[in-house]
């Protein structure tokens, strides 16, 4: 896969010899001549008409494209219910043990009197008949299942009188799961998320118990049960984690999907060794997305959460200007009721953003422009597709939360060159494009 590229026009040579292009701003893709992507590649040999239409396509403004501009507003609230692990993941970014490096300093379980101020105090501000999330997370949030309960029960009696709709999530490694748990998640029509990397034996490497031992029996014990209760649940996804401790995307991927989850995310951990393991993690999940195509089309692939993120911003015509909502639309609360804008800066004071019933207005107001436009990514073509790039990798490998970190830019930009070519395979096998 090659790329060539004028402003807003990017072409994509992929390796069946098919030029396919795409409209940065306007979010089009469509089969383009052999021309064009010569004359991109190299303009003193374009004819003035090709340079014409090059030029034309370029400046085009699709009325139908909307901007997807986060309404103002918490609209969901990520709890940690436990800042303890029953695990020990050799790659964990919660301080290798749940607590977000807070050893002895906080509490393991989640101030839940505080939490319902908090709750009472977002949700209020929900529209009536609209929309509000709770997260559940840790450490392991299964830890402490009644709390989980608790929690949601009374999101509910602040939701109800008003219409306003919760969807409870919650991310979890599965090794908990036993009947009585499955069916509360069901209940509560949970979107649930397993943490696991692969077969067995590698997913033992480095997803460990406390004690030492492998957890994946155990894990697969408890996706054994949730799959019981599967169609009672809001969906049922795995996320796979990859980088320096885990480099075989393809191995996983085949693994995994052999079980019926909505949905597999497989993520990549940024780490010192990014430069290295980056673009290996980028070459495999090219080669699932080659293998998922092949083996089941569109559907297939779109089991795959990255691919059907792009598929639905194509779409929908939608153009994304942030990554995430966090400290926008999202906001993180630890078990001593600190908030802060992103799950992965608990127990990081320069990022506390409020507290029990009090939030820092000014420290909020700084993440209100889009992240393309806070971490300065106007001139990139994946731009309204990214959103701008996470600012936990950034600050994770630049020391700066809005400086861009150019390995996560390079695997980001392959894995949606990499849709789009599958995206208009899909759509356009006719070759008219959009």
């Amino acid at each position: 896969m090659s790329l060539a590229r004028f402003d807003n026009i990017l072409a994509i040579k992929t390796e069946s010899g098919r030029t396919v292009g795409f409209h940065a701003r306007n979010l089009q893709v469509a089969r383009l001549d052999d021309v064009v992507w010569d004359a991109l590649e190299d303009p003193s040999r374009a004819s003035e008409d090709v340079k014409s239409e090059i030029l034309q396509w370029n400046a085009e403004d699709d009325k139908d494209v909307t901007d997807g501009n986060v309404e103002p507003g918490v609209r969901t609230l990520s709890v940690n219910v436990a800042q303890v692990c029953n695990m020990r993941c050799s790659y964990c970014a919660a301080g290798g043990d749940g607590t977000y490096g807070a050893r002895g300093g906080k509490t393991a379980h989640v101030d839940i009197e505080k939490l319902k101020g908090q709750m009472k105090m977002l949700i209020e501000k929900a529209p009536d008949g609209g929309k509000f999330s709770i997260n559940f997370i840790g450490g392991e949030p299964l830890i402490y299942p009644r709390t989980i309960r608790a929690i949601a029960d009374h999101a509910r009696g602040l939701a109800s009188p008003r219409g306003v709709r919760l969807r409870f999530e919650i991310t979890t490694n599965a090794t908990l799961v036993d009947d009585g748990i499955a069916a509360m998640l069901a209940d509560l029509g949970a979107f649930v998320t397993v943490s696991i990397d692969g077969d067995p034996e590698t997913n033992d490497l480095h997803r460990k118990m406390a004690g030492g031992r492998g957890s994946s029996a155990r894990a697969l014990r408890g996706v054994e049960k949730l799959m019981a209760v599967r169609d009672r649940l809001g969906a049922l996804a795995c996320n796979a984690v990859f980088g320096e401790h885990n480099t075989d995307v393809v191995a996983a991927w085949d693994f995994l999907r052999r079980y019926p989850w909505h949905m597999i995310y497989l993520g990549y951990a940024a780490g010192p060794k990014d430069a290295t393991y980056s673009p290996l993690y980028a070459k495999g999940l090219a080669d699932v997305a080659r293998l998922a195509f092949a083996e089941g089309g569109e559907t297939e692939l779109r089991r795959i959460s990255q691919f059907d993120h792009l598929f639905r911003i194509l779409d929908g015509k939608n153009r994304v200007h942030n990554h995430c909502g966090a400290g926008k639309t999202l906001l993180q609360v630890d078990t001593s009721g600190k908030f802060y804008a992103c799950n992965w800066w608990t127990n990081v004071k320069s990022e506390e953003v409020g507290s029990d019933l009090t939030l820092d207005k000014a420290a909020l107001d700084k993440f209100a422009p889009s992240l393309i436009e806070l971490n300065n990514c106007g001139s990139c073509w994946a731009r309204h597709v990214c959103g701008g790039g996470c600012m936990f990798v950034n600050r994770l490998r630049t020391g700066d939360k809005h400086r861009k970190d150019t390995e996560f830019c390079n695997r980001t930009r392959h894995l949606i060159a990499r849709g789009i070519e599958y995206y208009e395979r899909s759509r356009y096998e006719d070759g008219q494009g959009a």
